[in-house]
């Protein structure tokens, strides 16, 4: 099963098409930017690492021990082209267990949601437990159910097993050990401008107004401990 998994994503950059040129001008966000460790010589790992768009722009803020890992023979070929320093795995369950390193940092952009849901947590488990310092942090991002596009990103990519709301990914995170767990930039306002960020503070407002109008008018709720967030992706440091 892992083996013909593993085969899809061998060829899964290009028939997403998306090549090396693709995140050509990428910067780190501006929420990921403010919280990264302020030692540049900090160990970071990106799983899932794609094409390496993030190592590349890590590298070129100044980190020196950065690693990424992925499944995907296409991504790891791209990375090596860069020469980033990246490893071409099977199973991230065994390379969690085998690992000879521990890391500072540890950045699973948009991973999760392509994992069996019966795996996730089980692997944030030994992620927490054999790749993390014990003051280490995890930084997950992952589609968000509950955005206006939330349906389109469950089928747009066919390798996603399921995506999350902000209460599941909260309870997948505390039940592989987490303690603490931050939603960042939860209205995704961090990179606008003054003007641009105060009008989508208003239309914001009005949108989640309309919301709640209109689960009032046909008795529907959400689960009431869970933030309320509508941003595209759900951005979540774990400690």
């Amino acid at each position: 099963m892992t083996e013909d998994k593993n085969k899809v994503f061998e060829s899964y950059f290009s028939n997403r098409g998306v090549n090396n040129n693709f995140y050509l001008n990428y910067d780190i966000p501006e929420y990921l930017h403010k919280i990264l460790p302020k030692d540049k010589s900090s160990a970071m790992l990106d799983i899932g690492c794609g094409i390496g768009q993030l190592i590349s722009a890590l590298k070129k803020q100044g980190f020196t021990d950065v690693e990424g890992i992925d499944i995907s023979k296409e991504a790891i070929n791209l990375c090596k082209l860069r020469y980033l320093d990246v490893f071409e795995i099977e199973k991230l369950e065994d390379f969690c267990i085998m690992a000879k390193k521990r890391y500072d940092f540890i950045i699973m952009s948009h991973v999760l949601e392509h994992l069996e849901k019966s795996s996730i947590i089980r692997t944030l488990q030994l992620i927490k437990q054999y790749l993390m310092k014990p003051e280490g942090s995890l930084m997950v991002m992952v589609p968000n159910a509950q955005s206006n596009t939330g349906c389109y990103w469950a089928y747009e990519d066919f390798t996603h097993n399921t995506i999350f709301t902000t209460g599941s990914l909260c309870f997948v995170l505390k039940s592989a050990g987490f303690e603490s767990i931050e939603f960042l930039d939860p209205d995704g306002l961090e990179s606008s401008g003054p003007i641009v960020k105060w009008l989508r503070k208003f239309f914001l407002f009005v949108y989640k107004a309309n919301i709640i109008f209109w689960n009032r008018v046909t008795n529907s709720s959400f689960h009431y401990p869970s933030p309320k967030i509508f941003t595209y992706e759900l951005k979540a440091l774990a400690k």
